[in-house]
């Protein structure tokens, strides 16, 4: 019986192969679907953005990995085989990747490195702007895995943190929202304000014009979530008219962003090319192997999704 890798170039699949082998010799791995001898041996699927259907073709499919912490583009496949669990990573890697990517990103803008980097006489030598607005308060909307660890590294550098979620959660020395009015409330009282929900029917344009007008004036967004969360006329309008004083995006509604997109060329907004975090083979190896083994012989799965939150 086999394991399907079916991931794109850019993520490397050779690499993840080398790192599942280098824990099991005798597992049997096959890249890409148009290299299946077999397709009754197939197993377990670990996928990201593959062809819609496709899994529809191996009978013996026991389980189906996203390779990643989002399970959105999994479910962007209409026509996965009914009954068959679908599973996502949840790593420390990935996770602290994502929150180096975000302090650094609070840090630029509190500091206003980036005026310095663009203009060295932005202010008088041996004098320092600290920040653009005098508030430290941290918003992260997600209080999942990859929240939970930013949170952390954001109460170490001595910033307050509020996280708004589905269910409220209990974190020690983080303000925790959920709900529609609770939403409202951490959004009245934040600075920085971090995205990462998924995207979901109930997420999509989440962050518009009304809700964003909502932070205090001056705030900044970082979106590292998901494009479709973000209305983005409303992002140039809040920040044209002073609402925000910028936004860092690392996901867009349709990437790579386009040269003409209006983002390329705002002022005020930071641009990278989704890659505040990534899938790391070596760490993610010893979970898709465990969950490999445990979909073989019927035993439990690790981080299965929720099909009716979508995540």
């Amino acid at each position: 019986m086999s394991l399907l890798i079916c991931i794109p170039d850019s993520m490397q699949p050779q690499s993840l192969c080398s790192a599942l082998q280098s824990l099991d010799s005798g597992l049997k791995i096959e890249i890409g679907s148009e290299n299946v001898h077999n397709q009754d041996e197939v197993e377990f699927a670990v996928v990201w953005k593959h062809p819609e259907g496709l899994l529809r073709n191996y009978p013996n499919l026991k389980a189906i990995s996203s390779y990643g912490h989002g399970a959105d583009a999994l479910l962007a496949d209409k026509q996965l085989p009914a009954g068959v669990p679908l599973v996502r990573l949840m790593d420390t890697t990935m996770a602290k990747w994502m929150s180096e990517y975000l302090l650094t990103v609070v840090l630029l803008q509190r500091r206003q490195l980036l005026e310095y980097a663009k203009n060295p006489e932005f202010s008088a030598w041996g004098t320092a702007v600290c920040h653009s607005h005098p508030g430290n308060q941290i918003g992260i909307l997600g209080l999942g895995y990859l929240g939970l660890a930013a949170a952390k590294v954001f109460l170490l550098m001595d910033f307050k943190v509020s996280g708004w979620s589905r269910r409220k959660k209990q974190v020690k020395e983080v303000e925790s929202f959920s709900g529609k009015k609770g939403f409202s409330a951490m959004l009245k009282q934040t600075d920085y304000l971090i995205n990462l929900l998924p995207h979901t029917t109930e997420t999509r344009d989440l962050l518009n014009i009304g809700t964003l007008s909502q932070l205090k004036r001056g705030a900044y967004l970082i979106n590292v979530g998901r494009g479709q969360t973000l209305v983005d006329e409303d992002l140039i309008a809040l920040l044209d008219g002073g609402q925000l004083s910028g936004a860092c995006l690392d996901v867009f509604r349709t990437e790579p962003l386009p040269k003409e997109h209006p983002f390329r060329k705002h002022k005020n907004i930071l641009i990278t090319p989704h890659n505040s975090s990534a899938t790391p083979a070596e760490s993610v190896a010893p979970q898709i192997l465990e969950n490999y083994r445990r979909a073989v012989s019927g035993r439990q799965l690790l981080n299965t999704v929720d099909l009716e939150h979508g995540y």
